[in-house]
């Protein structure tokens, strides 16, 4: 098997996952599966806006050299297949024809591939099949580019990460100029987080202060970039957290004998309601969320101490 960061794979599982995953992306575009049978036509599937594709992974981990060979070879052979089948395929395009031959697989380590995909170019363009555009491209494609759409075809058994951006000092210092009263806010709340016999409470509040805005950073970026990946669920997580803004509000008006106990309880809710609602999300990517919802709570008045 061929391990990478979403598991492992041999030349079938990868190719059933990535059928799934072409489905996804490409559903607009009105995907076509193309079974190998009854012969192997040297692509795996098209669009009807011209992009085909063919798959490929190694049976196991093998040397970038010996990877490469691998893969140059594949494309080398998959593509003579569109000459040899020139007739075939136009049955199946249907007026279809191929901009871009995109070759997926794992991923590749050596950027002689890109050399060999360019010389392989000029090759069957030099064809003129009338299967083939006039500004046909071949291209690789790698694990990455389908890190929206792998977790789901996956069905939850590898979780999706987003990480945070780290955020320029320069930016949070100018930021906490600006926003004194919510700086203000965050320090007042950490207090009142504290009994009246706790020790070096300034210096802990400071650090909690700290903690605070960049969690608060850190779930603007990482919301930046879900809404890019995945804007429906953007959408719901905004519904959701409005919802639960409205329930600390009301659990906040009542007094308690542990300022602590309820923030944590409230971060606690938080973190259930996120992996309840969005369970392909891994667990740091919830946990950074939910410290980033408790961050603007703080720095708001949502969240308060009586």
């Amino acid at each position: 098997m061929y391990k990478t960061k979403c598991g492992a794979f041999n030349g079938d599982s990868w190719e059933d996952l990535i059928q799934i995953c072409l489905r996804i992306k490409y559903e607009t575009e009105l995907y076509q599966s193309v079974p190998a049978s009854p012969g192997d036509c040297g692509i795996e599937g098209f669009t009807k806006t011209g992009k085909a594709f063919q798959c490929y992974c190694p049976d196991n981990n093998i040397t970038s050299s010996s990877l490469y060979e691998k893969q140059r070879d594949k494309i080398t052979r998959d593509l003579s297949k569109l000459k040899r089948n020139n007739n075939r395929l136009a049955l199946l395009l249907a007026g279809t024809k191929i901009k871009e031959w995109i070759f997926v697989t794992p991923e590749y380590l050596m950027n002689d591939l890109v050399v060999h995909c360019n010389k392989k170019l000029i090759e069957v363009k030099a064809w003129s099949l009338p299967i083939i555009d006039a500004n046909f491209q071949i291209i690789i494609h790698d694990i990455d580019n389908f890190a929206k759409e792998i977790p789901i075809a996956l069905n939850g058994t590898q979780k999706l990460t987003i990480s945070p951006e780290e955020a320029d000092d320069g930016i949070i210092i100018s930021w906490k100029e600006e926003k004194n009263e919510l700086i203000d806010n965050a320090i007042r709340k950490h207090t009142k987080r504290f009994t009246a016999d706790s020790s070096e409470v300034s210096n802990k509040v400071n650090s909690l202060t700290e903690s605070t805005i960049k969690s608060y950073f850190d779930r603007e970026s990482i919301l930046s970039n879900w809404q890019r990946l995945h804007p429906q669920d953007y959408d719901r997580f905004l519904i959701l957290t409005s919802q639960l803004e409205n329930i600390v509000k009301e659990q906040c008006m009542f007094p308690t004998t542990d300022n602590n106990e309820l923030y944590g309880n409230i971060r606690t809710s938080v973190y259930n309601k996120l992996k309840e609602y969005f369970s392909y999300l891994d667990e740091t990517t919830i946990t950074n969320l939910t410290h980033g919802i408790v961050a603007d709570w703080l720095l708001r008045c949502p969240l308060d101490f009586e």
